[in-house]
This record gives structure tokens, C-alpha cells and sequence, in this order.
């Protein structure tokens, strides 16, 4: 489902609180057996769909990085990453360079869930993919790759980040909201440094054109129309029944 900037919410997508929606997910693996590293595979194939019929035939030429954190959110970015490389290369087999980047802002060590370790660990393996952490690369030559991005893929936080943003994540988000306007920015389920309740900005956030969030918007998604550009709003296969005496 796709929603322009006036954010009209069809039934059944309204919003819910940051609180609500990780319930909901717990729901969805203890109650259902819809394990979250499904989710994390849905959200992941979602924001790739997403960005190849966003760009078409275009996308086998672009230069795309995904910026990851350290938790599920940089994890669906991974996960998508995956699904690019398989796209254009499939689409494009003679082409000895593909313009896809990983950048790590941890070491693989600090990873935070076993979703996002497992997809790292699928990742690192992949040679079509450049490969940026704070373990083996500066910030310096991290934002150089971003500055040669014709497409990034923000997925620093996600919808736990309600305190000020420290280094190196505040000087990162700088760099990416330095090439708005030349850049396409898309978010993962909410741009990194924007309260998922609120809307406001404790420090810096990401000036996304594009917000692509999954099962239901937060409430701070509706807040803040000006950070979050373009609404995308997409269904992971949680199942309804997950949100009873959630909504």
C-alpha cells in the first residue's frame, strides 16, 4: 500500500504506539510461531520490491548503500541488500561489478539480535556486496561511500531511539541528510532519530524521502510528514489475531 504526503490511512493500517507494535511482534512469534526472523525476511524482500519498481530498469545502474545499526531495523536493511544482489545480478549476469554497500556502524560483534547476526553472517559472504564496519574501516572512508550513493538505505535506528544521538551515528546521519535533493533516502520503518511516538527530534534525524513501514504506522510516522516524505506502508505476514488487546 502506497500513501502519498496527506498520509489518508486505510482501514486496518491505522496507527499504533512504538509499544503496541513490539507487543504485537511478540504476539505474532510466542502466540503464532510467526518467528521474527521471518518478519525481518517479509520486511527486507518489502523494502527491495519496493526500490526495484521504484526505479525500474534503473536500479541495475544505481549505487546503492544501506547504513545498518545494531539492531533488527539495520537487519531488515541487510536482508534487503541480499535480495538486490540476487535481483541484479539475475537481471544482469555478464556484469563483473555490481554498486551495492553494507555499512556496519558497529563491529559484527555488537550486533544486538540473533535476526540480525544471522543476516550479517549471510552477508559477509556475499562478494557482490562492498562491506563497511567499524571494525576494519574509518568513519572517513564510511562517508565517502555514502557521498557516492545515487540511493541510501537508512537503517541506523529504529523505533527504540528516544535519547540523544551520540557518535559516530549523529556525524552519519549528517553526512546522508547532506545529500537530500541529489540522493533518494529511504527509510527503514521510521527515519533514524525521529521519537516513533511523538514525532519530534531529540537531536538529529534522518530527512527521508521516502518512509517505509511495516504491519502498521507508529504515531510519530503521521507527526512529522517533513522528515518522513513518502509513506509505505507494508503487511509481513503477522498475523491479525497477533493484535488482539493490542489495538
Amino acid at each position: 500500500m502506497n500513501m502519498k504526503s496527506n498520509y489518508a490511512i486505510e482501514k486496518g493500517y491505522e496507527s499504533i504506539s512504538s509499544s503496541q507494535m513490539y507487543e504485537i511482534e511478540n504476539n505474532g512469534e510466542s502466540i503464532y510461531s510467526m518467528k521474527k526472523i521471518l518478519m525481518m525476511e517479509n520486511a527486507g524482500s518489502r523494502i527491495a520490491d519496493f526500490l526495484i519498481a521504484e526505479f525500474n530498469e534503473n536500479i541495475l545502474d544505481n549505487s546503492l548503500v544501506a547504513v545498518c545499526g545494531k539492531g533488527n531495523n539495520g537487519g531488515d536493511a541487510l536482508v534487503a541488500m541480499r535480495h538486490l544482489s540476487g535481483y541484479i545480478l539475475a537481471r544482469n549476469k555478464s556484469v563483473k561489478k555490481i554498486n551495492l554497500s553494507v555499512i556496519l556502524l558497529c563491529s559484527p560483534e555488537e550486533l544486538k539480535t540473533t535476526e540480525s547476526i544471522l543476516n550479517w553472517q549471510i552477508i559477509s559472504k556475499i562478494g557482490s556486496i562492498r562491506k563497511f564496519t567499524l571494525e576494519t574501516n574509518s568513519i572517513t572512508e564510511m562517508e565517502d561511500e555514502i557521498k557516492k550513493a545515487s540511493i541510501i538505505l537508512d537503517g541506523i535506528f529504529g523505533t527504540g531511539i528516544k535519547r540523544e544521538i551520540k557518535e559516530p551515528y549523529s556525524k552519519v546521519i549528517e553526512t546522508i541528510n547532506y545529500e537530500k535533493g541529489t540522493t533518494f533516502i529511504l527509510a527503514v520503518d521510521i527515519p533514524s532519530g525521529l521519537d516513533p511516538d511523538s514525532g519530534k527530534i531529540n537531536d538529529n534525524a534522518i530527512s527521508a524521502d521516502a518512509t517505509i513501514t511495516f504491519h502498521r504506522p507508529k504515531h510519530g510516522l503521521l507527526k512529522n510528514p517533513e522528515k518522513v516524505g513518502r509513506l509505505i506502508i507494508k503487511k509481513i505476514g503477522i498475523p491479525f489475531e497477533a493484535e488482539k488487546g493490542m489495538v
